[in-house]
């Protein structure tokens, strides 16, 4: 039986195990994946008891993303960039090797919704690690610009700079905004990256800063989703919430744990009622 885990803190609400746990029914394959809460400055000692457990692969939640790719061995390129991990997986030498799921997930829902990117105008919300793990795989599909907005510019700045080199590859306009200016022009694609519907609310967008034609995307799923579903729909832009990224990118991880892709849709129909009546948290 392969022994998985997802670690974080908090994590006992998370939906990892049931997701782990119909993918492995469906693809015929015993697991034994748990949720493991581990704050952060823990997740040291907490690998090294999980691997002496036999454990073999695991997913990383907030707070523990970024200190997982200092603890790996080796990483993705997803993972390097991001400047954090979501999954884990030990290596024959006993390394465990780092990759960033995130933002092929978000890619891949992205094309089963029909929501195309290239030549796009992007405007994400946010400059923390949820922008940073989506921004490349988002760059690679060669939108015509990306405008990363957020309360501090700063923070904005410095990861556009990140990236800057990626965009100049592909030829796409990156720039950084302040929230309270606005950026310049206007975007047809709108992905909210904060985590402020954990908190009830929603960012400071401004329907100006859009074409009447957009579509929205919010990173978050369930009661987070709701404050930023709220305003777009009042603005008459259509929205989607982020509970097929988490889908995708879980099928992603457990496609690396185990070699074999699961099928997203049973088990998207199997849980999707279920986030909408309680608290959950991104993944």
């Amino acid at each position: 039986m392969l022994k998985l885990a997802v670690f974080g803190h908090p994590v006992k609400h998370s939906l990892s195990p049931q997701i782990h746990a119909l993918f492995a029914k469906q693809c015929g394959i015993e697991i034994d994946y748990r949720a493991i809460d581990c704050p952060a400055g823990d997740l040291d000692a907490a690998l090294q008891a999980f691997r002496i457990a036999g454990g073999r692969g695991c997913n990383l939640t907030v707070p523990i993303k970024a200190e997982g790719l200092d603890l790996a061995a080796s990483w993705t390129q997803a993972a390097r960039e991001a400047g954090a991990c979501n999954t884990l997986t030990l290596r024959s030498g006993g390394g465990w090797h780092a990759d960033n799921t995130d933002g092929a997930g978000l890619v891949r829902d992205l094309e089963r919704l029909g929501i195309d990117i290239g030549n796009r105008r992007v405007l994400i919300i946010g400059a923390g690690g949820a922008a940073a793990g989506i921004l490349g795989p988002l760059l690679r599909l060669k939108p015509h610009a990306i405008c990363v907005i957020n309360r501090d510019l700063e923070r904005a700045r410095q990861l556009c700079g990140c990236f800057a080199d990626l965009a100049l590859e592909r030829r796409v306009e990156l720039a950084p905004a302040s929230l309270k200016r606005g950026p310049d022009g206007r975007y047809d694609r709108l992905i909210q990256a904060t985590s402020l519907g954990h908190a009830g609310t929603s960012p400071p967008v401004q329907r100006c800063w859009l074409e009447r034609s957009t579509t929205a995307y919010d990173l978050n799923y369930g009661p987070a989703f709701a404050p930023f579903r709220s305003w777009c729909e009042s603005s008459e832009i259509v929205v989607h919430g982020g509970f097929g990224m988490l889908l995708e990118q879980a099928a992603l991880a457990f496609e690396r744990f185990t070699g074999t892709r699961p099928e997203i849709a049973p088990v998207h129909e199997a849980l999707a009622a279920g986030t909408a009546g309680r608290p959950l948290p991104v993944q």
